[in-house]
């Protein structure tokens, strides 16, 4: 055991976390991403957070799929509800 949790719990969670990797696209700044952030947003929000709410804009844009986002702060889950965006996390 670690820290309390059995073994096979451990390895039951890693699985479900290589799963939840795998469906996740790694999307790397670019000028069109930077450029987007340094625009008005909906709400108000940090640089990063900022960053990653106009990352996900551009990619759903190019892409045309739907997005979830999934965060923990509360800025970010505000500006991406406002702009239609499912949020999980927060």
């Amino acid at each position: 055991m670690t820290e309390g949790i059995a073994e096979a719990e451990i390895a039951a969670r890693r699985e479900a976390v290589y799963r939840i990797m795998e469906a996740l696209e790694v999307v790397e700044p670019s000028r069109i991403v930077l450029s987007r952030a340094a625009q008005p947003l909906p709400t108000t929000l940090g640089t990063l957070d900022a960053i990653h709410l106009a990352t996900a804009l551009v990619w759903q844009e190019q892409s045309g799929e739907d997005l979830v986002m999934a965060t923990r702060g509360q800025s970010l889950a505000t500006a991406a509800r406002s702009v239609g965006f499912t949020v999980i996390g927060c």
